[in-house]
């Protein structure tokens, strides 16, 4: 698989789609027996395992939320705990952090855990935030691969789409996790380049995808997240959304009918909008 830094624009269109729950089938039992657990796991929240672990996985994937990045997540969910009174542990340094960065991941966490030793600040939140990140990676490769297949219709959907544009992974998921997966299931072939959590968030990447340039009207963000939807706006390109729980359903969809009106210039504003408020409306009556 090609570096972004070695990409090069084939077509005048290009299709970025997410991984995790918008092709690959894995999303939802890496945050029932990953993520959440991780936290009870790494925190010691034992006597609150119910309760916290039903507020993961709402935030996580049955509403608005779905899909933010693990260590937004995971800030989210401790103060949910300090709140309550579960948690002892101050996190001001985590959410600082969250808030600040360019990189949402382990590497960058880590290079700031190294920057607050140099200048004598606390490390005590961050290293407690990277000890849950690696217990949940080591959690997540324990997996067995049939609990991370592609949807059925997902695989020829990106074959029918090399036919007219290059074809890119948006993600905010690791590399690795993203390259084992996408080989187990044998999609790399279906697409150019990965662009993961390294690279920034899902608007950083439209945009530096942008100045290779494809016009805006001729890239389209298809996922399965409220954040894709969002980046995709904030990028000023098209987006069409994967529904939870119809997910084969979409991207037949995708196959059958969005492609052609994309190409065809009929994918507007107005037939945007309407599969965005199907896929509100699906997600809010969870």
């Amino acid at each position: 698989m090609k570096d972004f830094k070695e990409f090069q624009r084939k077509h005048e269109y290009l299709v970025c789609v997410g991984s995790d729950g918008c092709v690959i089938d894995g999303m939802t039992v890496k945050h029932l027996t990953c993520f959440g657990p991780g936290i009870i796991e790494v925190y010691g929240l034992w006597g609150h395992q119910e309760e916290l672990l039903e507020d993961w996985n709402r935030r996580n994937l049955y509403s608005l939320t779905r899909g933010i990045n693990r260590f937004k997540g995971l800030a989210l969910e401790l103060a949910y705990s300090l709140e309550k009174g579960y948690l002892k542990q101050e996190i001001a340094e985590l959410e600082g952090w969250v808030q600040t960065t360019k990189e949402l991941s382990n590497p960058s966490l880590e290079a700031r855990i190294a920057e607050n030793e140099r200048t004598g600040r606390d490390t005590k939140a961050l290293r407690k935030a990277l000890e849950w990140s690696n217990w949940v990676n080591r959690k997540i490769a324990s997996l067995p691969p049939e609990k991370k297949k592609a949807f059925s219709e997902a695989g020829a959907s990106l074959v029918k789409a090399r036919e007219y544009a290059d074809v890119v992974v948006v993600s905010s998921a690791n590399r690795g996790a993203v390259e084992d997966e996408w080989q187990y299931n044998r999609l790399m072939d279906t697409v150019d380049v990965l662009m993961t959590q390294e690279y920034g968030s899902k608007k950083d990447c439209l945009c530096r995808l942008l100045e290779l340039g494809y016009e805006p009207d001729r890239l389209l963000m298809v996922g399965d997240a409220p954040g894709d939807i969002a980046s995709a706006k904030e990028a000023g390109v098209l987006y069409y959304p994967i529904v939870p729980g119809e997910e084969n359903n979409s991207w037949a969809r995708f196959r059958n009918e969005i492609l052609e009106k994309v190409v065809s210039g009929g994918f507007r504003k107005g037939s945007m909008e309407q599969y965005a408020q199907e896929y509100y409306k699906k997600l809010e009556g969870n």
